[in-house]
């Protein structure tokens, strides 16, 4: 067995006790101002966040803009009917439930628009119903061209809507 001698175990002990990072009540007041998520935001965060940005801004002609646009989407049948078509979202490793709350994140807050104001929020059992019925075959970039023309004209979306163009 090897011995420590003692004037050095203590050197170490006084080391440990002095040093900030190894005490818990120094990192209180940053704690403090952590950003927390909800759990719909991180699974927006998990799931959805790597393409279209943590805060809803992707890159250009990458995927759609969320911030401030998603919410157009729901104010019209044929818009909420893409994106319960999104492949990515019928396809998420979610429950049902987490599901509709990471929609109902997107459309609702980070994506807010007039187009939200007054749409039903999703449901576990809207979004089982989704992912049980079969994929359009009208490639996904005609479908989203389809909903946002028709939003733009009955719901009085911004034509910026139309500004995504996938390269």
């Amino acid at each position: 067995m090897k011995r420590f001698p003692i004037a050095g175990m203590l050197a170490g002990l006084l080391c440990v006790a002095a040093c900030p990072v190894a005490r818990a009540a120094d990192n209180s007041v940053v704690e403090q101002r952590a950003v927390t998520f909800n759990h719909a935001q991180t699974n927006y965060m998990l799931h959805c966040g790597g393409c279209h940005g943590t805060l809803g801004l992707s890159p250009p002609h990458s995927v759609p803009l969320l911030r401030g646009q998603a919410g157009w989407l729901v104010c019209d049948p044929q818009g909420r009917a893409y994106v319960d078509g999104l492949p990515n979202v019928t396809r998420a490793s979610l429950s049902d439930a987490d599901l509709a709350d990471v929609l109902n994140f997107v459309i609702f807050t980070l994506g807010a628009s007039p187009g939200s104001a007054h749409a039903a929020p999703f449901t576990a059992r809207e979004v089982s119903a989704m992912r049980a019925a079969p994929e359009s075959t009208v490639p996904l970039h005609l479908r989203r061209q389809q909903a946002v023309e028709r939003i733009i004209k009955v719901c009085g979306a911004p034509k910026s809507l139309l500004d995504y163009k996938p390269m």
